[in-house]
C-alpha cells in the first residue's frame, strides 16, 4: 500500500483535499475521511438511493498493509466509481493488497458493490444470520408474504402489492448473484494487522444483522443496529415472530458495551452511544404505547387503520401522495409494534369475517 498523501492529488475533479486528511471523491462532493487514528479508519461516503436519507457509509480500516472494508454502499456505476477513487486514495489495490469486506446485513444498500469488489480481488465475508437472510428474503416468495401480511392487516390489495413491490428486491443473495463469499459466525474475529474485530450478532432492523466490535479501543461497527441520524427502522418478518422484540433486545447489550467509537451506516456519531441506544428503546417503547392506547380506544381495528394512530409525522390526509417507499417504512414498522405488542401479550390478534387481523387490548 501507498499512503494517502499524493494520491489524492490525483485526477480531474476529484482528490482534492478538504481538510485535513480528508479527500473528495468527485465533483458532487463525496468524501473520503479519516474518522478515528487507531485503528486507521476512513469514512467513504456514498450516494444513497429511494429514501430520505442522503448517503450511506462505507469504512475501510488499514493496518499491517491490509484493508478492511464494512459494508459497500449500493449498487450505482458512480458509487462503484467512488468506492474504487477511496481505495486507490489510501493506496489499497484489492488486487495486490489483501482486502476483506465484511457485510453487517444483507440489505442493497449495504451489500451493493460486492459484486465489484470480489472481481476486483477482495475476500467477501458474510455472518450466517447474513446468509440466511439472503436466501430467506431475496426470493419471490418473500414479495408474495409480505403483500399477503399487508392485505391480512387491512390493506388494500392494490396498496399491498405496490407496497411489496417496492421493496422485496432490496435484499441481495450473493449464492444466486454468483458472487465469492464466505461465512463467519457470532464470536468469530475477523483479522486485520494487529487488529481483531469480533462479530457480535444484532438482530432487529434485520434477523441476522451482525455488528463488529474491537474491545481494546472500543470500537464498532453498527451497520443500521443504532443511527444517530434517525431511528433505524424496523419492518416486521414472519407472523408469530418479534423484529421489535429483538431490537430493543439489540439496543440494551449495545447499551452496555460501553462503545466509544461507533462507525453507523447513515450518519455520524452524535454523542454517547449508550445514551442514544437507550433513548431509542424508549422511544420504540412510546410508539408501542401509542399503539395499545389506540387499539383499547377503538377494540376491533385493523392493522393498517392503527398506522395513523402511532404518532408518525407523516401526511396522511396526503397518504396517496406519499412515495411509496416511505408508506412501507410506516406500515411495516407499525405492523412490526402490533406483533410486539402480540408478543409480549398486551394485546390480541382475532382474524375477522373479511379475513383481516383485528387487534383487541388483554384485560
Amino acid at each position: 500500500m501507498t499512503s494517502v498523501s499524493g494520491a489524492a492529488a490525483a485526477g480531474e475533479g476529484w482528490g482534492q483535499g478538504c481538510g485535513a486528511n480528508c479527500f473528495t471523491l468527485d465533483e458532487d462532493g463525496f468524501t473520503c475521511r479519516r474518522v478515528l487514528d487507531a485503528p486507521e479508519v476512513w469514512r467513504v461516503e456514498l450516494l444513497m438511493h429511494d429514501t430520505f436519507l442522503p448517503s450511506v457509509n462505507a469504512f475501510v480500516v488499514l493496518d499491517g498493509g491490509e484493508a478492511l472494508v464494512v459494508d459497500a454502499g449500493t449498487p450505482d456505476p458512480l458509487n462503484d466509481t467512488r468506492l474504487m477513487r477511496a481505495l486507490l486514495g489510501l493506496g489499497v489495490d484489492p488486487a495486490e493488497t489483501p482486502t476483506t469486506l465484511f457485510c453487517t446485513h444483507a440489505h442493497i444498500d449495504h451489500v451493493g458493490l460486492a459484486r465489484e469488489l470480489a472481481e476486483a480481488g477482495a475476500r467477501v465475508l458474510v455472518p450466517e444470520g447474513v446468509l440466511a437472510d439472503m436466501r430467506r428474503f431475496a426470493v419471490p416468495a418473500w414479495r408474495d408474504e409480505m403483500a399477503a401480511r399487508m392485505r391480512a392487516e387491512g390493506a388494500p390489495d392494490a396498496e399491498a402489492v405496490e407496497l411489496a413491490d417496492v421493496i422485496w428486491d432490496h435484499v441481495v443473495n450473493f449464492e444466486t448473484e454468483k458472487i465469492a463469499f464466505s461465512t463467519v459466525a457470532p464470536g468469530d474475529a475477523v483479522r486485520l494487522g494487529r487488529w481483531a474485530f469480533e462479530v457480535v450478532a444484532a438482530p432487529g432492523h434485520t434477523v441476522g444483522q451482525c455488528v463488529l466490535w474491537e474491545p481494546e479501543t472500543r470500537t464498532a461497527f453498527l451497520g443500521d443496529a443504532v443511527l444517530f441520524l434517525c431511528s433505524t427502522c424496523i419492518g416486521f418478518w414472519g407472523e408469530g415472530e418479534d423484529p421489535l422484540g429483538e431490537q430493543l433486545r439489540t439496543l440494551g447489550a449495545l447499551a452496555e458495551k460501553g462503545i466509544e467509537h461507533a462507525f453507523m451506516g447513515h450518519g455520524l456519531q452524535e454523542g454517547s452511544v449508550s445514551e442514544r441506544c437507550l433513548g431509542n428503546a424508549d422511544h420504540h417503547e412510546r410508539r408501542s404505547a401509542r399503539a395499545l392506547a389506540a387499539i383499547a380506544e377503538r377494540p376491533g381495528s385493523t392493522g393498517y387503520e392503527l398506522v395513523p394512530a402511532m404518532g408518525w409525522r407523516a401526511p396522511f390526509d396526503r397518504w396517496a401522495e406519499t412515495p411509496a417507499m416511505t408508506r412501507w417504512f410506516l406500515v411495516s414498522e407499525s405492523i412490526a409494534h402490533l406483533d410486539h405488542l402480540v408478543a409480549t401479550g398486551a394485546v390480541r390478534r382475532e382474524r375477522g369475517a373479511d379475513g383481516a387481523h383485528r387487534y383487541f387490548a388483554v384485560e
